[in-house]
């Protein structure tokens, strides 16, 4: 800052009856020593304007602004789920600049208290860390808190372990859903690995049956409650995958199939050129997906596992089958192998 600057805001704690002149002699010490901290902060970039701002209004302003900035809307939503539902609740109504490491302590001891899980804690911290981040290079804040409290440690927080289907009875799941609606959504799934999310998007025009493979673009997310369609999230996500020939004779009868219940529901067919829909043509809801597979599983013999599972289950036979863990890695849209290789389970 130049000196004028510094001029200029010492002639304002100086000016009119505050003269100097007029004070007691201990107060004249005190202002120069504020004067003189108020100066080297802002020669350090430490000075912001004061501000009654508070932590709540201030996520809110930034969750719009993460919206506008074009922040996928699954993303934005998954922000405002923790910071309304765990946040704003606990330090709401803090200052916005007076908030400290030792508030956010507090919060994590807190969330950790009511038994959420420690990457739920550590989750609620990266997206206060991160508002907080944008805080500080605006000027909002003299430093961001976050960068000094003190989360569950990401080594206390590791994926629970992973529980897969052998090949017997994976078999036996398949067998025993062929004929259903979710049938070839649930075969897909199991023999390439992708997310629900990922199935659930699948176009027909991302599926080459002539070679074989379908390629990974868009996805299904579930964004306040509503179905919504949209590119996958990374440049790792978006692959191609290699299909099975049983898996390629399922789609195409699957695909005969879908072309007969179009023609029964005639021009209500909602056509967005999935592979997979509700009955009307629609996309499907995931979490609908989800619970009609857990109802299935709960009612047959089989080991129970979660419908993400199937991914962990398809990994693990390829790498029991010898398949490298790089390809297993690009095949499933893995940010590395050795993310692969701590979520899927000992070879089978």
């Amino acid at each position: 800052m130049s000196s004028g600057s510094h001029t200029g805001l010492v002639a304002l704690l100086m000016e009119e009856d505050c003269s100097r002149a007029s004070w007691p002699l201990s107060w004249g010490k005190e202002a120069q020593a504020a004067s003189t901290e108020l100066l080297a902060s802002i020669d350090g970039r430490a000075f912001v304007v004061p501000s009654k701002l508070t932590v709540a209004r201030y996520l809110d302003a930034w969750l719009d602004g993460r919206a506008a900035a074009g922040l996928r809307p699954s993303t934005v939503a998954g922000y405002r789920q923790r910071v309304e539902g765990y946040v704003v609740p606990r330090i709401g109504a803090v200052p916005l600049q007076g908030l400290s490491a030792l508030d956010l302590d507090r919060l994590y001891a807190s969330l950790a208290s009511e038994k959420l899980s420690l990457s739920t804690i550590r989750g609620v911290h990266a997206v206060v860390s991160k508002a907080l981040a944008d805080a500080e290079r605006k000027g909002l804040v003299a430093c961001n808190a976050a960068r000094l409290a003190t989360p569950p440690k990401s080594s206390a927080t590791r994926p629970p372990e992973m529980t897969v289907w052998t090949p017997v009875e994976l078999a036996s799941f398949l067998g025993m859903v062929q004929g259903h609606h979710y049938g070839p959504l649930m075969r897909t799934a199991a023999m390439t690995g992708l997310r629900r999310s990922e199935v659930c998007g699948l176009r027909w025009a991302d599926v080459d049956l002539g070679a074989a493979t379908l390629t990974v673009r868009q996805a299904v997310q579930l964004v306040g409650g509503r179905i919504v369609l949209g590119a996958v999230k990374t440049a790792r996500s978006r692959r191609r995958v290699d299909l099975d020939a049983g898996t390629v004779a399922m789609l195409r009868a699957h695909r005969r199939t879908q072309a007969s219940e179009r023609l029964i529901v005639g021009a209500g067919w909602r056509d967005r050129d999935l592979v997979f829909t509700a009955p009307e043509g629609s996309p499907l809801n995931p979490d609908t997906v989800t619970q009609w597979f857990d109802r299935t599983v709960r009612r047959s013999s089989l080991p129970r596992i979660r419908l993400h599972d199937l991914r962990h289950t398809h990994a693990t036979h390829l790498l029991t089958a010898g398949v490298n863990v790089k390809i297993v890695s690009e095949r499933l849209g893995h940010a590395s192998t050795s993310f692969t290789s701590r979520l899927t389970s000992t070879p089978i």
